[in-house]
């Protein structure tokens, strides 16, 4: 049983890897339009990355965090926000393949329809994460930060399980279709929450709520600011501890509402 499923998400990663190469071709024969984008998205970086800068020209450090502290961060979000949008919030078109009944053909696919219903690939979109890789070295080297082996490690591995978490996350606003089919009011306001993610979760101390929030019902805290206090050396073991928990949870309750609205799901194929 257990080599069959190995098999079965084998199988399912090489067509990711048939498929990936497509759209890469596909992007090929529009060379302007992926020239264009990938401008405009290093001019978002560094259009936020310049307020960033006002705002410390006023003030030495916000809820306690230097500019230079910022910047780590900010480095780190946009780093992990090209991996995210180029690989990683796919669960968002569950809502597309609903609307349009594409879902159909989805789950006739051999091996494991909720991988193929969720696949994304946008490599316009890598360009944001090379932008977010400059900004966090430049970063650590101007505030001369040097990451120990294990702070290193864990940080990686932390970064890697944000991913998890937000393809997760997005999964589950993305099922919301198989309830609410013109769901994209919620879709907005998933990337009104991962927008939280470019701001320290000390931002949010005041408030006893918001600052349990971002730990729990809002997990934005996992995303840039837990990674980035390993790097700084200001690690929280719960926090740590609390991100896998999360990961987790949010896993299983993506399977879940997986399974109880494919049960709902009426066949509306094109």
């Amino acid at each position: 049983m257990k080599q069959w499923v190995i098999n079965d998400w084998y199988h399912s990663f090489r067509v990711y890897l048939v498929w990936a190469r497509m759209v890469w071709l596909r992007h090929l024969e529009y060379r302007f339009d992926t020239i264009s984008g990938s401008f405009g998205s290093i001019f978002w970086v560094f259009g936020t990355l310049a307020t960033y800068r006002l705002i410390f020209n006023r003030v030495s450090s916000l809820a306690g965090w230097s500019w230079q502290e910022m910047i780590v961060l900010y480095g780190l979000y946009n780093l992990w926000w090209g991996l995210m949008t180029a690989f990683f919030n796919g669960g968002l078109r569950l809502a597309e393949h609903v609307r349009r009944g594409s879902l159909d053909r989805v789950l006739l696919w051999p091996g494991k329809a909720f991988f193929y219903a969720s696949m994304k690939f946008e490599p316009m979109l890598l360009v944001h994460f090379l932008t977010g890789v400059i900004i966090f070295v430049l970063a650590l080297k101007t505030a001369s930060i040097s990451i120990g082996g294990i702070n290193f490690l864990l940080a990686i591995i932390l970064i890697l399980n944000s991913l998890i978490i937000i393809y997760f996350i997005s999964i589950l606003f993305g099922l919301t279709s198989f309830w609410i089919v013109e769901n994209r009011d919620l879709v907005d306001l998933f990337w009104l929450w991962e927008s939280l993610a470019k701001y320290p979760a000390d931002f949010f101390a005041r408030s006893r709520w918001w600052y349990w929030a971002v730990y729990s019902i809002l997990p934005v805290a996992f995303i840039a600011t837990v990674p980035t206090e390993v790097i700084l050396g200001k690690i929280k073991l719960g926090a740590v501890l609390g991100a896998f928990l999360v990961t987790i949870i949010l896993g299983f309750l993506a399977w879940y509402f997986w399974r109880l609205g494919l049960r709902r799901y009426t066949s509306a194929s094109s």
